[in-house]
């Protein structure tokens, strides 16, 4: 394998790391909201019991 080809083969591994970090960034800060759940929160009243495996 020639040397011009794994260079060529390195750049183009960076550009696309490079490329899809700035895709992650960019969607992330059109996300600052947070997403809405609808769920309630429930206070359990028992006690947690542990139970333990034994193999």
């Amino acid at each position: 394998m020639p040397l011009t080809l794994k260079i060529a083969v390195v750049l183009l591994c960076f550009a696309l790391c490079g490329a899809g970090t700035f895709i992650a960034s960019t969607a992330r800060e059109e996300s600052k909201q947070p997403q809405k759940m609808n769920t309630i929160p429930v206070k359990n009243h028992e006690i947690a019991r542990r139970i333990w495996i034994v193999a």
